[in-house]
């Protein structure tokens, strides 16, 4: 009923900008929800963005524009009226609105200072104390639009001073105890508040230990902190322990998509984690895929030169080459299976690069076991191919590269994290190459040994 619903209103929305018909446009966008909004934001074109983000309610327009990508926002900001631009930086929270205005100022610092100009002296304060932030710390992701109480408060004083000060604030769910220097003291929810004698002092009532992050905390033990603990809200402090702000859980869903998608285009050794294929160029799509794929494809080229120096093996025994593909193909697929739990362990923290001995002896006895069940399958097929000479050579082979992949994928991560570097650096095609590369090397040496060649 929802959907139909949504529907419907998306219908209006599009007849009216088919129209040209602002009254209708504006009644039905005023009954969209800016999600659904949102779903459908990509079937409009450029010039029907600007009249839709025009017409929005202010609050509306705020939100459909923070959920955009950043090089659009500052297209928006360019092409929308000044007084659109005054209300929609000003319906944004200060978390939002110094993100956008940090990326319009990479861009077009004149332009960003303009955009300051909209705002008020303490708004422009704020900003600018937020902007010290690294983008990617607890810092750069916090809000300073929280509510602090005194310890000293009754539960009375408090409901009488929320109802003056929650309207500013991003929530009021978690409410949080400062001294009079604003070090961070307690907690309080506002359930145990709703349910707590009206004459009983915060003091009384409060958690005292809190949960807590500094503003240089990298985002991702942020967002991991927030999803072990099912936190909504995050405190912030200092180096001297002052409350400084506050971590919502709509900021950590964002860096979860972020970092996933770092990683996901890592894996597959896409370079640029902040491309939006929608929005990307041909060349821009080239450039991100390009760089490695000269690399990979360098580094490839060393199985020709092991097939060179192994033309005499080759020679002797023509159908060693036909079980190549084969060989190179299972061993980059392990070793990429392998990689990728690795990967992901890291950075869910369920290993760390000091269970290396652990990793090793669990990923060999794996290695092992699928080596044995896929030199099997692969015996039966040379068997079937009429190569009963080969069924040793090919099955132990394969058994051999299977182990070896398996712990390359595993351990070259873990190695990467123990550098302080990145472990999604250890891609999949790289993965795929190594095993290609040391796939060779063992298959053509153990046919070199056993046959005698």
């Amino acid at each position: 009923m929802q959907e139909a619903k949504t529907g419907s209103e998306w219908g209006k929305v599009a007849a009216g900008l088919e129209a040209g018909d602002a009254a209708t446009l504006k009644a039905a966008l005023a009954k969209l929800r800016p999600p659904e909004l949102l779903d459908h934001w990509n079937e409009l074109a450029r010039e029907q963005r600007f009249t839709v983000l025009t017409l929005l309610p202010p609050e509306s327009a705020a939100e459909v524009f923070s959920n955009l990508p950043e090089d659009e926002q500052g297209e928006l900001l360019e092409a929308l009226p000044p007084w659109r631009v005054k209300e929609v930086l000003g319906e944004l929270s200060l978390d939002d609105l110094t993100d956008t205005l940090q990326a319009v100022e990479e861009d077009d610092p004149e332009f960003a200072e303009g955009l300051r100009a909209h705002l008020d002296p303490e708004t422009r304060a704020e900003v600018a104390e937020l902007s010290e932030y690294e983008e990617d710390e607890a810092g750069g992701l916090m809000t300073p639009e929280y509510i602090v109480l005194r310890d000293s408060m009754t539960v009375e004083d408090v409901f009488r001073f929320l109802r003056r000060a929650a309207p500013d604030a991003e929530q009021v769910y978690y409410l949080y105890v400062v001294d009079q220097a604003g070090h961070l003291q307690g907690v309080l929810s506002l359930r145990n508040l709703i349910v707590a004698d009206p004459s009983a002092r915060v003091k009384e009532i409060m958690r005292t230990d809190v949960k807590f992050v500094r503003t240089d905390t990298d985002q991702e033990e942020v967002a991991r902190l927030m999803a072990d603990y099912n936190f909504t809200v995050l405190p912030v402090v200092d180096e001297t322990g002052k409350l400084a702000g506050i971590v919502t859980i709509d900021d950590v869903v964002d860096v979860i998509q972020e970092e996933a998608t770092e990683d996901i285009y890592k894996l597959a050794a896409v370079e640029s984690p902040d491309m939006v294929y929608s929005r990307s160029s041909v060349m821009e799509l080239w450039s991100a895929r390009v760089r490695w794929l000269i690399i990979l494809i360098i580094t490839g080229m060393l199985t020709s030169t092991i097939l060179q120096g192994f033309e005499s093996v080759l020679k002797a025994i023509t159908a060693l080459a036909f079980y190549v593909p084969s060989l190179l193909g299972t061993g980059g697929n392990t070793g990429n299976q392998s990689s990728t739990l690795i990967v992901r362990a890291l950075a869910t923290g369920d290993i760390n690069p000091k269970d290396w001995s652990r990793v090793l002896f669990k990923e060999s006895a794996v290695g092992i076991l699928l080596g044995l069940t896929l030199a099997f399958f692969i015996a039966i097929k040379v068997l079937l191919d009429g190569h009963l000479g080969l069924t040793l050579v090919v099955g132990l082979a394969l058994a051999s590269l299977v182990v070896v992949a398996n712990l390359v994928g595993a351990l070259l991560p873990m190695l990467l994290r123990k550098l302080n570097l990145d472990p999604a650096l250890i891609s999949n095609p790289l993965v795929a190459t190594v095993s290609d590369v040391s796939g060779l090397l063992i298959y053509l040496s153990i046919a070199r040994w056993l046959l005698n060649l």
